[in-house]
């Protein structure tokens, strides 16, 4: 009997599961039933909350909403709980008959007994009960009967909860702030009973690029109870900024009241007031109506430092012979202009007061770029060619300048150093120099005698190999010095103009156009970097940048031409080491593409970024060869020079053949006059063995040639692959005059070797080219900058190549790629496009305006 109790408890509990489960379903609908309504109140409440609509009513009528709030749902929450009943296991059990579709109510046979104990029935009962009990696990559950389309036929609940979704779009972020001030009412600054609103905030001076600082906003429940705290909080701002108030509500007047005076607000609306009052110095703030306090600040003002600039290393001259100008600049707000000022070293230190641009007499005032705030302390390095002004070469002190937007000015500790001049090396482009210096240093006791002088030095032309173009200048220096203009009384402008010309005289002597072409590309990068400051339109960029490239071109064909004829002349070729970077016209011209795209997409920043770093690399530029190509080089001069030889030797030759043949013409007319005797007979006939003999040792000398020739065909061969067609020509002319001379036939060896001379000069044209075509290659433009021995390899910007070079694009500027250009582009063509829909805001349309500033 203790044996079959137990058994069944088991079965019992087999099927407790279900029947719990089934219960918990009928509790959920039920709690549904009862609480839907109050769920569907709150629903409504949040969305109200989150509309922000709360915050704005007055103190009381906030309380009172929530008071009527809270009672309604608790009011609706006491009406559930009264119609609540909790289903026991009966209704559990049911349920799980009807909707598993049992008839007979089986599950009520679990909690049966049998009336008697009759231990067959007892078996037979136990039976049916396992049986039922392994029914029950199989059986289903069922879903929680729907009940609120039958309770809520209108779906008001479906109307709440699109309503709590609207809120939460309409809040955003602020969801959680809005909650909290509806849920915690604090109401807004008052006075006397009166609500009002107060946004203020501090809008730095322009130049100091900070953005505005807000002390109170009508929104924000702290910032106002900061406010109405008695003196207010502290709040710090540059001197110059400007305080807007604006207070909003039911007062009648309102004042300003600072250290110094009493300002009356503006009305704007209707119980609307504003005020804008610019802070000048440290002190408290308060808003007051009627005598009533409304708010008040404290101000602390923060005075604008005068810029600091420094020199921390000694002015150096480049390669190029260029001022290089390492410096650094420091200012709180940042400074609107930079310049070097140069005053002669034998004058005393503020002498020289004039900032006029190019006022020679006094001291030159030479504008630098003006660096990015971000690079404000950090080491920059500038260029600037003063080797054309007449003070190259003298004694002068160096001071920067830097000024910000108050006018104030930092300067340097001056610096004296040796201005940079141009070392010239013709004999006549050193006179000219220095006639030039002469005549710049004391226009009015020199002008006369310079141009005498030049006039001299003109009429000297082999000494200048007959150029025409020097000629024809220093008679136009000699003609303007002489006959200035009309107008002209003290001839100040002639002397200007001659001294321009005679220095593009002496490059033109010394380089022929690097100089020149040198000068052109600084004169059209500065241009452009002026246009880049005064934020020159689109079309004058492209103008300018197209000036640039086209200058830059010149200059870079202009060098590697000056080392093509260095080759030509035999002369020794500078070598670069092969980690040196070595930059071709290719290489330029992207990074030109790059300058030019960053300015069409109005990045002017980094188009001067880069500018400046094409300044430094050119600067210390220099037209050389790999030295990997040097042994090569030495080999391909050492075989032009060979084919010198053989030219020489064949022309020598030709002579010899052209004298020989001669004399036997001379001996056969008197043989055909018939003058000679016999001893003359016996003469003549030593003298034709005599030249016998001749033709013979020139034949040998021919072959020796012919011999020379093959060697240098084989070394050219090894060296380029194909012999060029006029060394085949050169040898068989040869080989033809060697056999005529053997045979004593010197004028039919005669034209052999004019063919094979000609052959020659036609092949040693060919080889020269050939070697130029190939050695162009890896001719380039590598730098090294001034004090370095050459064993560190450095970019072209002037870094160490190890660290920072690993293309012609990439350095110190961060040049972005093609896509970050293209979605640049799309930005700035989508603001635009916003720009131009006038529908949108006045406060939208200033910020798009600010946003498309940064892409001018």
């Amino acid at each position: 009997m203790t044996q079959k109790t137990a058994r069944g408890g088991q079965d019992r509990e087999a099927g407790a599961w279900p029947v719990g489960l089934s219960r918990a379903v009928l509790i959920w609908e039920r709690l549904e039933a009862a609480f839907w309504q109050p769920a569907a109140f709150a629903l409504v409440f949040l969305f109200i909350a989150l509309t922000g609509l709360l915050p704005d009513l007055p103190i009381w009528a906030h309380v009172a909403v929530l008071a009527v709030s809270a009672a309604i749902f608790l009011g609706l929450c006491w009406r559930g709980a009264r119609s609540l009943t909790w289903p026991d296991r009966i209704s559990a059990r049911r349920r799980i008959e009807l909707v598993n579709g049992l008839d007979h109510r089986p599950l009520e046979s679990l909690a049966d007994r049998p009336s008697t104990d009759d231990p067959i029935q007892l078996a037979l009962w136990e039976e049916h009960r396992r049986r039922i009990a392994a029914r029950i696990r199989a059986l289903s559950v069922g879903t929680p009967a729907p009940q609120l389309a039958r309770l809520d036929p209108m779906a008001l609940r479906i109307f709440a909860m699109v309503l709590l979704v609207a809120g939460l779009g309409m809040a955003g972020r602020d969801a959680p702030a809005r909650l909290t001030e509806a849920l915690l009412p604090t109401g807004s600054a008052t006075t006397a009973g009166l609500a009002i609103g107060i946004d203020a905030w501090l809008a730095p001076p322009q130049y100091t690029g900070l953005p505005p600082q807000f002390i109170a906003r009508s929104g924000d429940p702290a910032s106002q109870d900061e406010a109405a705290t008695p003196n207010g909080p502290d709040h710090t701002a540059p001197v110059g900024s400007k305080l807007v108030i604006q207070v909003t509500g039911d007062i009648p007047n309102a004042d300003l009241v600072t250290p110094n005076a009493t300002i009356p607000f503006t009305a704007f609306a209707e119980g609307g007031f504003a005020i804008e009052h610019e802070v000048t110095s440290t002190g408290p703030v308060t808003v007051l109506s009627d005598g009533r306090e409304l708010a008040g600040w404290v101000i602390h003002t923060v005075a604008d430092e005068a810029p600091v600039v420094t020199l921390p290393e000694p002015p150096a001259p480049s390669l190029q012979q260029a001022l290089t100008i390492t410096h650094t600049v420091s200012d709180d707000y940042g400074i609107v202009s930079l310049s070097a000022v140069i005053e002669r070293a034998d004058r005393p230190i503020g002498s020289a007061q004039s900032s006029a641009e190019g006022d020679e007499e006094m001291a030159i005032v030479s504008p630098l770029p003006v660096p990015d705030i971000a690079k404000y302390g950090k080491q920059r390095r500038v260029y600037r060619d003063y080797t054309s002004h007449p003070w190259a070469g003298g004694e002068v002190r160096l001071t920067l300048v830097a000024t910000d937007a108050l006018g104030q000015e930092g300067r340097s500790e001056p610096v004296t150093l040796i201005l940079p001049a141009r070392k010239f090396n013709h004999p006549v482009a050193q006179i000219i120099v220095e006639l030039r210096r002469e005549l710049a240093w004391d226009p009015g006791r020199n002008r006369l005698p310079v141009a005498d002088a030049l006039e001299a030095v003109a009429w000297g032309h082999e000494n200048y190999g007959d150029d025409v173009t020097v000629f024809l200048s220093l008679r136009e220096a000699y003609s303007r010095l002489r006959r200035p203009k009309r107008g002209d009384l003290s001839g100040k402008e002639a002397v200007d103009e001659v001294v321009d010309l005679l220095w593009k005289t002496a490059l033109y002597l010394e380089d022929g156009g690097v100089s020149l072409a040198l000068a052109r590309l600084r004169a059209a990068e500065q241009a452009l970097m002026e246009a880049l400051a005064e934020g020159a339109s689109d079309a004058e960029l492209e103008r300018l940048m197209n000036e640039l490239q086209s200058a830059m071109n010149d200059y870079m064909s202009a060098m590697t031409e000056q080392l093509r004829q260095s080759m030509e002349d035999g002369e020794e070729v500078p070598q670069f080491n092969p980690g040196d970077n070595m930059i071709s016209t290719q290489d330029i011209n992207e990074l030109m593409d790059q300058i030019r795209e960053m300015m069409r997409n109005g990045m002017t920043e980094s188009a001067t970024q880069m500018l400046e770093q094409l300044r430094r690399m050119m600067e210390n530029m220099q037209a050389g060869m790999q030295t990997q190509m040097s042994q090569e080089n030495r080999e391909a001069m050492q075989l032009l020079e060979n084919m010198k030889d053989i030219m020489e030797g064949q022309r020598e030759l030709m002579e010899r053949t052209h004298r020989q043949n001669q004399q036997r013409g001379q001996q056969g007319q008197n043989q055909r006059n018939g003058a000679q005797d016999g001893q003359s007979q016996n003469q003549a006939d030593g003298n034709q063995g005599q030249q016998g003999g001749q033709g013979g040792a020139d034949a040998v000398l021919q072959d020796a040639l012919r011999r020379q020739l093959g060697e240098i065909m084989r070394q050219f061969g090894e060296m380029m692959g194909e012999i060029p067609e006029p060394f085949g020509r050169a040898d068989e002319g040869m080989a033809e005059s060697s056999e005529r001379l053997g045979q004593g036939e010197p004028g039919q060896a005669l034209g052999a070797q004019g063919q094979a001379m000609d052959a020659l000069q036609e092949a040693a044209e060919a080889a020269r080219d050939a070697f130029m075509e190939r050695f162009d290659r890896q001719m380039g433009l590598g730098q090294q900058m001034p004090g370095q021995s050459g064993q560190q390899t450095m970019d072209p910007f002037g870094r160490q190549a190890s660290e920072t070079f690993r293309g012609p694009m990439q350095g110190e500027v961060d040049v972005p790629d093609e896509g970050s250009l293209e979605r640049a582009r799309e930005i700035r063509d989508e603001l635009r496009r916003r720009a131009g829909q006038r529908n949108r805001s006045s406060e939208e349309l200033d910020y798009i305006d600010r946003l498309l500033d940064q892409f001018q």
